[in-house]
């Protein structure tokens, strides 16, 4: 029991300290910094405790209402001789926590009003011009106090390549290609995968060869993008891999069943032109694209294991080494030695 009774203590002393962090930082941002603690009847006032209590009784300006400030004074256990406790406690929060508890529990904009130049207050039912971003921002010192959790994946720029692959538009899609080509040939500063692996499986997924076990790739970058951008990335493939078996590389086997269109396809190969290469074939351009770039990432050790890890990206490989097209069998073959070591 009184192991279980100090470490309540020494969490109540953590979310203390972290609230009064927190409200320095407020106070210095807002220009009105504080070094000292108030003191009251010989002793610090917990103005955790204090901030607490009032939120909890619907704020400061109720509890003024209400007049509770008195009652306030007597849940603290101040000593009888500091007869001003209940005044003391109303003037310390509207110092320290008044404007804090505007922003950071009712969400109103932490705006000041200049000297000469007040602040317009809006008419009931009016529209604010600008919205409160604040009240969304949940502070490291309620998170403690509710359970929540502090740590965070800091986001990085190839968060934004991966959301520009998966909104499937069309201008997105090229510019993030574009940009993963620039950066796949930057030799001082390498695009390091692992800061975010699922790059390379949707890079893979606009070239048309699959992994649904991380969501239905193949009937958004496929069917869907089939009519909306005239791009037949499977019937590509089908056209310049000629081995049947290397073919079935295209579906990923642990998936579920493929989709019939696809086989229904084999019979109009048999009536259709032979592809023409050239900068005119905007799937071939797609596809020797994305080669580029896994061929490019395989000379740094740190992404060799991830490719050679990623199913997919050896789909993807073996049918670039089986094609009929020789830049980008080359490529394929380049590739697929890079990682063999591993």
């Amino acid at each position: 029991m009184a192991n279980s009774t100090g470490k309540n203590l020494l969490d109540q002393r953590r979310k203390g300290q972290a609230f009064l962090d927190e409200l320095r930082q407020f106070h210095q941002s807002r220009g009105s910094p504080f070094k000292k603690i108030p003191i009251v009847g010989g002793k610090e006032l917990d103005l955790n405790a204090l901030y607490i209590r009032v939120v909890s009784l619907g704020g400061f300006a109720k509890v003024s209402d209400k007049n509770q400030w008195a009652e306030l004074g007597e849940e603290f256990n101040f000593p009888r001789s500091c007869s001003n406790a209940a005044f003391a406690l109303r003037q310390y929060y509207l110092r320290y926590l008044e404007k804090y508890e505007k922003v950071h529990h009712f969400g109103e904009d932490d705006e000041e009003a200049q000297p000469g130049n007040p602040k317009a207050s809006l008419p009931v039912g009016a529209i604010p011009s600008s919205y409160n971003y604040q009240q969304h921002v949940v502070s490291d010192y309620l998170r403690q106090s509710y359970g929540l959790s502090t740590d965070f994946i800091q986001p990085c720029d190839y968060n934004k390549l991966v959301l520009s692959l998966l909104s499937a538009l069309p201008n997105e899609v090229d510019f993030a290609v574009n940009v993963c080509t620039l950066l796949s040939n930057e030799s001082k500063h390498a695009m390091q995968l692992d800061k975010d692996p699922k790059l390379v499986t949707l890079l893979l997924a606009h070239a048309g060869v699959f992994d649904d076990s991380l969501g239905s790739f193949s009937g958004v970058f496929g069917t869907d993008w089939k009519e909306t951008t005239t791009r037949d990335f499977v019937r590509f493939w089908k056209e310049v891999v000629q081995d049947a078996e290397v073919r079935e590389l295209i579906w990923d086997k642990s998936s579920s069943a493929q989709d019939g269109t696809f086989r229904e396809e084999h019979w109009q190969s048999l009536f259709h032109p032979p592809r023409n290469p050239g900068t005119g074939d905007m799937e071939a351009q797609r596809v020797l694209q994305i080669a580029v770039i896994l061929r490019n990432l395989s000379f740094e050790e740190a992404n060799v294991k991830l490719l050679a890890a990623n199913r997919t990206c050896l789909r993807f490989l073996l049918l670039c080494a089986h094609c009929n097209l020789i830049s980008l069998r080359q490529l394929g073959l380049d590739t697929l030695g890079n990682v063999a070591a591993e």
